[in-house]
């Protein structure tokens, strides 16, 4: 399976935070081909792929939640109040299709007056998101017996193919991780390495990183490298808050990364020919990493950001080729390693 194969697959399936049981049944039986896979009780997806255990402990994680909606109120005329769930943003929602997962699939639009019954004192209003509901054409009595509150609901969105080997969907945050994740499965199926390699796609990381702690405290992983999408370059961004897409993954780097493994990704991807940019970020990264960090005694941590524009859309828009090479470099990563130790360089991870 390629890269724009596998997103689309997992493009498809509804994976909404706290509610990603379906694309975990998908990378379950995509994953199982190149590693052992289990679920643990939080709903996080662990492809352990075994080493001599002669090397540290990596975890590779990537967050498989997407945002999306839940139903809160059905109301009179078919109409449905809903809730966020992740960052939604107000200004991507109006005249949406969406997907509510009840008894069965119930598609609906968010619509707003038309610009000619709207008064002018509205006209320059933001929309708020408590005031937004979803049409679905059916009675409140027929919409009862099929959806009820607590339904998930997703952006009707499929995968679009652009030129120059760019794709766009809704949900590309973050399993073009997951999908960077697969290639290096893939590179590394017939190689013998001492790691041991732990593949994560975690659970709800839109809403706090809850997956990244928990799998992060059962693994208890040396390494612990969160490969996530990174801001990419559009009109109004300037180059010290964006990342340009084509031009390989972005290393992060800041107090939230451990200097060794950065300079070891940089050094990696050198040593490769992998193009790489450079993310800072001063504070808190907003990844997956934030919580691998600062669990139990503390883990080597690192970021592999790949660029993505118009984050958090239904058109969230990225260069196939970054996936390829953000799995390339997590595979040629974990054989640096195990150069590192044939030369007999100091494991710095059993510090």
């Amino acid at each position: 399976m390629d890269i724009k194969e596998l997103l689309t697959r997992m493009n498809e399936v509804p994976h909404v935070v706290g509610y990603e049981g379906e694309l975990t049944k998908l990378l379950t039986g995509v994953f199982s081909k190149y590693t052992e896979v289990t679920e643990d009780k939080f709903g996080n997806l662990i492809a352990h792929k075994k080493g001599t255990g002669k090397g540290p402990k990596v975890m590779f994680m990537a967050h498989m939640d997407e945002i999306g909606m839940m139903t809160s109120v059905i109301c009179d005329g078919g109409f449905v109040k809903f809730a966020r769930l992740g960052g939604i943003d107000a200004r991507n929602m109006l005249a949406q299709e969406v997907i509510i997962h009840g008894k069965e699939k119930v598609y609906g639009i968010i619509g707003i007056k038309p610009p000619h019954l709207t008064p002018p004192s509205e006209q320059k209003k933001t929309v708020e998101l408590h005031d937004m509901v979803i049409d679905t054409g059916y009675s409140k009595e027929k919409l009862e017996k099929l959806i009820k509150p607590g339904d998930i609901i997703t952006f009707k969105q499929e995968l679009v193919e652009l030129k120059n080997g760019k794709v766009a969907c809704k949900a590309l945050d973050d399993i073009a991780g997951v999908a960077a994740m697969y290639c290096a499965m893939k590179n590394l199926e017939h190689y013998n390495h001492d790691a041991d390699i732990y593949f994560v796609a975690s659970a709800q990381e839109e809403v706090g990183c809850r997956g990244g702690k928990t799998a992060t405290y059962t693994i208890k992983p040396d390494i612990g490298i969160a490969i996530d999408v990174t801001f990419g370059r559009t009109a109004g961004l300037g180059e010290h808050e964006s990342s340009e897409m084509g031009k390989g993954p972005a290393l992060t780097i800041g107090p939230t990364i451990s200097r060794r493994i950065f300079e070891d990704l940089k050094s990696t991807a050198t040593k490769n020919k992998i193009p790489y940019q450079v993310d800072v970020a001063p504070s808190r990264t907003g990844t997956d990493a934030d919580a691998i960090l600062v669990t139990e005694g503390g883990v080597y941590t690192g970021v592999i950001g790949i660029p993505l524009k118009y984050m958090h859309s239904t058109v969230e828009t990225l260069a196939i080729s970054d996936v390829e090479m953000t799995g390339k470099l997590l595979s040629d990563y974990i054989i640096s390693l195990q150069d590192s130790a044939k030369e007999g360089e100091e494991c710095f991870w059993k510090n």
